[in-house]
Protein backbone atom coordinates (compact mmCIF):
# COMPACT_ATOMS: atom_id res chain seq x y z
CA UNK A 1 0.00 0.00 0.00
CA UNK A 2 2.97 2.55 0.82
CA UNK A 3 4.64 1.71 -2.44
CA UNK A 4 1.50 2.29 -4.25
CA UNK A 5 0.94 5.59 -2.57
CA UNK A 6 4.38 6.81 -3.03
CA UNK A 7 4.33 5.79 -6.81
CA UNK A 8 0.97 7.82 -7.51
CA UNK A 9 1.89 10.58 -4.78
CA UNK A 10 2.22 13.50 -8.01
CA UNK A 11 -1.53 12.88 -7.74
CA UNK A 12 -2.22 12.40 -4.08
CA UNK A 13 -2.58 14.71 -0.82
CA UNK A 14 0.39 12.82 0.62
CA UNK A 15 0.37 12.57 4.78
CA UNK A 16 3.20 11.16 7.11
CA UNK A 17 1.50 9.90 9.90
CA UNK A 18 4.37 8.72 11.80
CA UNK A 19 6.63 10.77 10.65
CA UNK A 20 8.54 11.03 14.00
CA UNK A 21 8.08 7.44 15.31
CA UNK A 22 4.46 8.26 17.32
CA UNK A 23 1.16 9.34 15.63
CA UNK A 24 1.12 13.18 15.07
CA UNK A 25 -0.99 14.87 16.66
CA UNK A 26 -3.39 15.88 14.12
CA UNK A 27 -7.01 15.10 12.17
CA UNK A 28 -5.17 13.73 9.34
CA UNK A 29 -2.37 11.77 10.94
CA UNK A 30 -5.23 10.22 13.25
CA UNK A 31 -7.48 9.57 10.50
CA UNK A 32 -4.81 7.79 8.37
CA UNK A 33 -3.52 6.16 10.85
CA UNK A 34 -6.75 4.58 11.35
CA UNK A 35 -7.38 3.40 8.08
CA UNK A 36 -4.13 2.17 7.74
CA UNK A 37 -4.52 0.00 10.65
CA UNK A 38 -8.47 -1.17 9.66
CA UNK A 39 -7.17 -1.58 5.74
CA UNK A 40 -4.11 -3.85 7.19
CA UNK A 41 -6.82 -5.92 9.35
CA UNK A 42 -9.08 -6.52 6.04
CA UNK A 43 -6.10 -7.45 3.71
CA UNK A 44 -5.25 -9.74 6.58
CA UNK A 45 -8.46 -11.36 7.36
CA UNK A 46 -10.53 -11.49 4.18
CA UNK A 47 -12.91 -14.37 6.11
CA UNK A 48 -12.95 -12.10 9.35
CA UNK A 49 -16.81 -12.77 10.63
CA UNK A 50 -18.58 -10.03 13.01
CA UNK A 51 -17.79 -12.04 16.25
CA UNK A 52 -14.21 -12.68 15.40
CA UNK A 53 -12.32 -10.99 17.77
CA UNK A 54 -9.30 -8.76 17.20
CA UNK A 55 -6.31 -9.19 18.78
CA UNK A 56 -3.47 -6.67 18.07
CA UNK A 57 -0.12 -5.28 19.28
CA UNK A 58 1.29 -2.23 18.13
CA UNK A 59 4.68 -0.64 18.45
CA UNK A 60 6.08 2.29 20.01
CA UNK A 61 8.86 4.59 20.51
CA UNK A 62 11.04 2.64 23.87
CA UNK A 63 9.80 6.56 25.78
CA UNK A 64 6.68 6.91 23.92
CA UNK A 65 4.47 9.14 26.87
CA UNK A 66 1.47 8.38 27.94
CA UNK A 67 -0.33 10.33 25.47
CA UNK A 68 1.06 8.75 22.70
CA UNK A 69 0.04 5.23 23.90
CA UNK A 70 -3.62 6.42 24.94
CA UNK A 71 -4.43 8.38 21.73
CA UNK A 72 -3.05 4.90 20.09
CA UNK A 73 -5.53 3.12 22.21
CA UNK A 74 -8.45 5.57 21.67
CA UNK A 75 -7.72 5.15 18.06
CA UNK A 76 -8.28 1.48 18.31
CA UNK A 77 -11.14 1.47 20.13
CA UNK A 78 -14.07 0.83 17.60
CA UNK A 79 -12.04 -2.12 15.52
CA UNK A 80 -9.58 -3.16 17.73
CA UNK A 81 -10.94 -5.25 20.42
CA UNK A 82 -7.64 -5.90 22.62
CA UNK A 83 -4.34 -4.07 22.14
CA UNK A 84 -0.82 -4.61 23.18
CA UNK A 85 1.18 -1.02 23.20
CA UNK A 86 4.81 -2.63 23.27
CA UNK A 87 8.08 -1.00 23.00
CA UNK A 88 9.64 -1.97 19.35
CA UNK A 89 12.86 -2.79 20.68
CA UNK A 90 11.17 -4.99 23.54
CA UNK A 91 9.56 -6.65 20.40
CA UNK A 92 12.76 -7.14 18.22
CA UNK A 93 14.41 -8.87 21.50
CA UNK A 94 10.86 -10.95 21.45
CA UNK A 95 11.53 -12.26 18.19
CA UNK A 96 14.68 -13.27 18.47
CA UNK A 97 14.50 -14.43 22.28
CA UNK A 98 16.98 -12.31 23.45
CA UNK A 99 16.41 -11.83 26.99
CA UNK A 100 19.64 -11.61 29.24
CA UNK A 101 22.42 -9.06 29.18
CA UNK A 102 22.01 -7.33 26.34
CA UNK A 103 21.16 -4.10 24.41
CA UNK A 104 18.65 -3.63 21.39
CA UNK A 105 19.71 -0.96 18.76
CA UNK A 106 16.22 0.06 16.93
CA UNK A 107 17.04 2.24 14.25
CA UNK A 108 13.68 3.18 12.98
CA UNK A 109 12.61 6.06 10.59
CA UNK A 110 11.67 8.49 13.15
CA UNK A 111 13.50 7.64 16.31
CA UNK A 112 16.10 5.33 17.39
CA UNK A 113 15.28 3.53 20.38
CA UNK A 114 17.37 1.34 22.44
CA UNK A 115 16.35 -1.17 25.16
CA UNK A 116 18.43 -2.80 28.20
CA UNK A 117 17.09 -6.46 28.43
CA UNK A 118 18.24 -7.98 31.43
CA UNK A 119 15.95 -11.15 31.97
CA UNK A 120 13.10 -9.19 33.27
CA UNK A 121 10.34 -6.70 31.85
CA UNK A 122 12.66 -3.19 31.11
CA UNK A 123 12.31 -0.23 33.52
CA UNK A 124 12.53 3.49 32.43
CA UNK A 125 16.00 3.54 32.90
CA UNK A 126 16.91 0.99 30.48
CA UNK A 127 15.59 2.52 27.68
CA UNK A 128 16.33 5.79 25.73
CA UNK A 129 14.98 7.16 22.46
CA UNK A 130 16.46 9.41 20.15
CA UNK A 131 15.13 11.66 17.51
CA UNK A 132 17.73 11.06 15.72
CA UNK A 133 16.95 7.99 13.15
CA UNK A 134 16.53 7.40 9.40
CA UNK A 135 14.22 10.47 8.19
CA UNK A 136 17.00 12.61 10.23
CA UNK A 137 20.19 11.10 8.40
CA UNK A 138 17.71 11.90 4.52
CA UNK A 139 17.44 15.07 5.54
CA UNK A 140 21.42 15.81 6.64
CA UNK A 141 22.39 13.67 2.97
CA UNK A 142 20.10 15.87 0.91
CA UNK A 143 21.30 19.34 2.77
CA UNK A 144 24.92 18.08 2.02
CA UNK A 145 24.64 17.14 -1.78
CA UNK A 146 22.56 20.59 -2.25
CA UNK A 147 25.74 22.38 -0.72
CA UNK A 148 28.22 20.87 -2.50
CA UNK A 149 25.89 20.40 -5.73
CA UNK A 150 23.22 23.05 -5.62
CA UNK A 151 22.19 22.68 -9.30
CA UNK A 152 20.81 19.04 -8.74
CA UNK A 153 17.52 18.24 -8.33
CA UNK A 154 16.40 16.08 -5.58
CA UNK A 155 13.08 14.30 -4.16
CA UNK A 156 12.63 12.61 -0.88
CA UNK A 157 13.30 9.51 -2.77
CA UNK A 158 15.55 9.96 -4.45
CA UNK A 159 17.60 11.22 -1.66
CA UNK A 160 16.49 7.77 0.41
CA UNK A 161 17.79 5.81 -2.41
CA UNK A 162 21.29 6.56 -2.65
CA UNK A 163 21.12 6.22 1.53
CA UNK A 164 19.71 2.90 1.26
CA UNK A 165 22.12 1.85 -1.65
CA UNK A 166 25.30 3.58 -0.23
CA UNK A 167 24.83 4.71 2.72
CA UNK A 168 28.18 3.31 4.97
CA UNK A 169 30.01 4.74 8.16
CA UNK A 170 33.62 2.46 7.54
CA UNK A 171 36.67 4.44 7.42
CA UNK A 172 37.26 3.25 3.68
CA UNK A 173 34.62 2.80 0.66
CA UNK A 174 35.12 3.02 -3.10
CA UNK A 175 33.73 5.96 -4.43
CA UNK A 176 30.22 6.10 -4.68
CA UNK A 177 28.99 8.34 -7.76
CA UNK A 178 25.29 8.37 -8.03
CA UNK A 179 23.33 9.74 -10.87
CA UNK A 180 21.18 13.12 -10.43
CA UNK A 181 19.89 15.83 -12.57
CA UNK A 182 20.45 19.30 -13.17
CA UNK A 183 18.04 21.04 -15.25
CA UNK A 184 16.92 17.59 -16.58
CA UNK A 185 20.31 16.32 -17.22
CA UNK A 186 21.96 13.72 -16.14
CA UNK A 187 25.40 13.18 -14.54
CA UNK A 188 27.15 11.53 -12.28
CA UNK A 189 27.88 13.05 -9.09
CA UNK A 190 30.77 12.03 -6.39
CA UNK A 191 28.82 11.89 -2.66
CA UNK A 192 31.43 9.43 -0.90
CA UNK A 193 32.71 12.30 1.41
CA UNK A 194 28.94 13.25 1.75
CA UNK A 195 27.30 9.66 2.84
CA UNK A 196 30.19 9.29 4.66
CA UNK A 197 30.31 12.50 7.07
CA UNK A 198 26.07 12.09 7.03
CA UNK A 199 26.05 8.66 8.37
CA UNK A 200 28.42 9.79 11.35
CA UNK A 201 26.12 12.45 12.15
CA UNK A 202 23.34 9.98 12.50
CA UNK A 203 25.80 7.15 14.26
CA UNK A 204 27.64 9.35 17.13
CA UNK A 205 24.69 10.25 19.22
CA UNK A 206 23.80 6.52 19.09
CA UNK A 207 27.24 5.24 20.05
CA UNK A 208 26.84 7.89 22.64
CA UNK A 209 23.51 6.57 23.97
CA UNK A 210 25.36 2.87 23.81
CA UNK A 211 27.87 4.20 26.31
CA UNK A 212 25.07 6.04 28.16
CA UNK A 213 23.21 2.58 29.26
CA UNK A 214 26.55 0.24 28.70
CA UNK A 215 28.43 2.72 31.59
CA UNK A 216 24.96 3.07 34.30
CA UNK A 217 24.52 -0.66 34.17
CA UNK A 218 25.31 -3.08 37.16
CA UNK A 219 28.67 -3.20 37.15
CA UNK A 220 29.15 -6.99 37.12
CA UNK A 221 26.82 -7.26 34.24
CA UNK A 222 28.17 -4.54 31.87
CA UNK A 223 30.77 -6.76 29.82
CA UNK A 224 27.94 -9.18 29.00
CA UNK A 225 26.00 -6.61 27.58
CA UNK A 226 28.58 -4.60 25.46
CA UNK A 227 29.34 -8.14 24.45
CA UNK A 228 25.99 -8.51 22.76
CA UNK A 229 24.89 -5.59 20.90
CA UNK A 230 21.81 -6.51 18.86
CA UNK A 231 21.33 -3.98 15.96
CA UNK A 232 17.88 -3.42 14.33
CA UNK A 233 15.88 -1.55 11.96
CA UNK A 234 16.48 -0.14 8.52
CA UNK A 235 19.28 1.66 10.00
CA UNK A 236 20.88 -1.66 10.62
CA UNK A 237 21.81 -1.94 7.32
CA UNK A 238 23.95 0.85 6.60
CA UNK A 239 27.35 -0.36 5.57
CA UNK A 240 29.83 -0.80 8.95
CA UNK A 241 27.53 -0.13 11.43
CA UNK A 242 28.25 -2.73 13.55
CA UNK A 243 31.98 -2.02 13.40
CA UNK A 244 31.54 1.57 14.37
CA UNK A 245 29.62 0.58 17.12
CA UNK A 246 32.31 -1.79 18.53
CA UNK A 247 34.79 0.68 18.14
CA UNK A 248 33.04 3.41 20.39
CA UNK A 249 33.35 0.80 22.99
CA UNK A 250 37.19 0.14 22.68
CA UNK A 251 37.46 2.40 26.26
CA UNK A 252 35.35 0.48 27.54
CA UNK A 253 36.58 -3.08 27.31
CA UNK A 254 35.63 -3.68 23.36
CA UNK A 255 32.17 -4.77 22.20
CA UNK A 256 30.56 -7.01 20.15
CA UNK A 257 27.79 -6.00 17.65
CA UNK A 258 25.61 -7.88 15.10
CA UNK A 259 22.80 -7.06 12.96
CA UNK A 260 19.69 -9.02 12.69
CA UNK A 261 18.78 -10.84 10.04
CA UNK A 262 15.41 -9.36 9.24
CA UNK A 263 15.83 -5.56 9.72
CA UNK A 264 12.47 -4.84 8.35
CA UNK A 265 10.36 -7.25 9.62
CA UNK A 266 12.19 -8.54 13.05
CA UNK A 267 9.84 -6.01 15.10
CA UNK A 268 6.66 -7.10 13.49
CA UNK A 269 7.55 -10.59 14.61
CA UNK A 270 8.33 -10.21 17.92
CA UNK A 271 4.96 -8.45 18.26
CA UNK A 272 2.64 -11.21 16.69
CA UNK A 273 4.67 -13.55 18.82
CA UNK A 274 3.94 -11.73 21.86
CA UNK A 275 0.07 -11.58 20.83
CA UNK A 276 0.32 -15.58 20.41
CA UNK A 277 1.96 -16.77 24.01
CA UNK A 278 0.05 -13.63 25.68
CA UNK A 279 -2.51 -15.77 28.07
CA UNK A 280 -5.97 -14.40 27.42
CA UNK A 281 -6.08 -13.22 31.61
CA UNK A 282 -3.30 -10.90 31.24
CA UNK A 283 -5.10 -9.04 28.19
CA UNK A 284 -8.30 -9.11 29.62
CA UNK A 285 -6.38 -7.92 33.78
CA UNK A 286 -4.96 -4.26 31.79
CA UNK A 287 -7.63 -3.71 29.22
CA UNK A 288 -10.89 -3.71 32.12
CA UNK A 289 -8.23 -1.04 33.62
CA UNK A 290 -8.93 1.09 30.54
CA UNK A 291 -5.37 1.36 29.21
CA UNK A 292 -3.62 -1.25 27.24
CA UNK A 293 -0.12 -3.59 28.40
CA UNK A 294 2.75 -1.38 28.48
CA UNK A 295 5.54 -3.72 27.85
Amino acid sequence: MGDEALDNRLALNMVWPLAHGVVCDNDKALESTGLILKHIIAESLPDKKPEDQIYAAIGVPAQASIQNKNALIQMTRDFIDKILIVSEPFAVAYAIDKFDECLIVDIGGGTTDLCRMHGSIPEEEDQLTLNIAGNYLDDEIRKAILAQYPDVQLSEMIVRRIKEKYGYVTDISEPVKAQLTAEGIPSLYDVTDILRHACIKLTEPICKAIQKLVGSFDPDFQERLRKNIIIAGGGSRLKGIDRAIEKSLKAYGGGNAETVQDAEFCGSIGALKMCMEMPENYWEKLINKGVGPDL
